[in-house]
């Protein structure tokens, strides 16, 4: 009675283990996601004193603006799809329109404000 059970049962773990090995899994979505690309640098966020407003710092080491904003957008677009859910973003600017930026020991600081409701 029990033996087409564990057949079944065997034959289920041998199918399982043999998936595993084929890479079904990333094409499932089963497995640890990976970035196409890295981001090239290490960007923090930090709250501030409002609810929605947030401040991004990251090591610039002479990096282009591009990168740079890139590695800031990340984990502000985050921090405000989880926590107000939406993407929008009204990053501080300076007179010019780019985005304000502050130096600090190599380091550049971005601040924005979540926008969606």
């Amino acid at each position: 009675m029990f033996a087409p059970i564990a057949r079944t049962a065997a034959l289920g773990v041998l199918l399982a283990t043999g998936l595993a090995g084929c890479g079904i899994q990333q094409r499932l979505g089963f497995a640890r996601a990976a970035p196409e690309v890295v981001l090239p640098f290490r960007a923090r966020l930090s709250k501030a004193d409002e609810e929605r407003q947030f401040t991004v710092r990251v090591a610039a080491n002479g990096a282009a603006i591009d990168d740079l904003r890139e590695s800031v957008r990340h984990p502000a677009t985050g921090f405000c799809l989880l926590n107000f859910g939406g993407s929008g973003i009204d990053w501080e600017t300076d007179a010019t329109g780019e985005w304000r930026s502050v130096a600090d020991d190599g380091d550049l600081t971005f601040a924005g404000t979540c926008t969606a409701r």
